[in-house]
């Protein structure tokens, strides 16, 4: 399949794993996808079953529980990894996401 075969929910897709370690619009995922806003919108949770920028943040939580059972020391340093500019909105979201507190995971 060539590059401009994809759709842009797969682009989109492509465009969010890529960056996650970014901040990310969703003003920038729809111009990745060659969409407006509102269509991505639309087609995203048609086809994933989440909002884009949930999904986003779905995503960062799950890389940054990764070295969570391993012992990772600093929580805050994760948290700040994720892209959360706090301890308690990490938590807050991570509890959201899983179930459990991050401190639990560990």
């Amino acid at each position: 399949m060539a590059a401009n075969d994809t759709t842009p929910i797969a682009t989109a897709l492509w465009f969010i794993e890529s960056r996650l370690g970014n901040e990310t619009s969703l003003a920038e995922i729809a111009a990745a996808g060659k969409v407006s806003r509102y269509h991505l919108v639309r087609a995203f949770g048609v086809a994933t079953g989440y909002s884009v920028m949930r999904y986003v943040r779905g995503r960062r939580l799950t890389v940054a529980a990764r070295p969570l059972p391993a012992g990772a020391s600093a929580l805050l340093r994760v948290a700040l990894d994720a892209g959360y500019g706090s301890h308690e909105a990490f938590t807050r979201a991570f509890r959201d996401q899983f179930g459990l507190t991050p401190e639990a995971a560990r």
